[in-house]
């Protein structure tokens, strides 16, 4: 990888994964009855699908149809229907969300975030936004 957007790529790719890490870490032991009567991990793992979600909607097209095994386009999705329309969210379909497309998309983040070179080159700061 080079150039400025494939660092940008590179740095979403990161911030998948971790996310993805964080929410299979926040969703392990938990009981769905809990899940779905909300409680502090239920928002934790909230947050972090919003940022898979967001980072997933800015990865470039490009780099999307290069690995078309990753579901981009329903990680971002689903970050638009958690940040847009909050107000109806339906934590029993998070939590099938969790069951059934969580370790999909992990599995097939994994394997792209392992190739990355390291370091990705920059930090993950504000020179993202140049």
């Amino acid at each position: 990888m080079s150039g400025k957007a494939d660092y940008r790529d590179a740095s979403r790719i990161e911030h998948m994964y971790a996310a993805l890490c964080r929410v299979k870490e926040l969703s392990t032991g938990i009981a769905r009855v809990d899940f779905v009567e909300g409680n502090s991990s239920a928002e934790l793992i909230l947050y972090h699908l919003i940022i898979l979600g967001e980072a997933a909607n800015n990865v470039s097209d490009e780099f999307c149809e290069q690995h078309s095994e990753i579901d981009f386009r329903d990680m971002a999705g689903l970050r638009h229907k958690l940040v847009h329309d909050y107000a109806n969210i339906d934590m029993s379909r998070i939590w099938q969300v969790l069951v059934d497309d969580v370790p999909i998309w992990y599995a097939s983040i994994k394997p792209v975030f392992e190739a990355l070179p390291r370091p990705v080159g920059m930090p993950p700061n504000l020179s993202d936004f140049d």
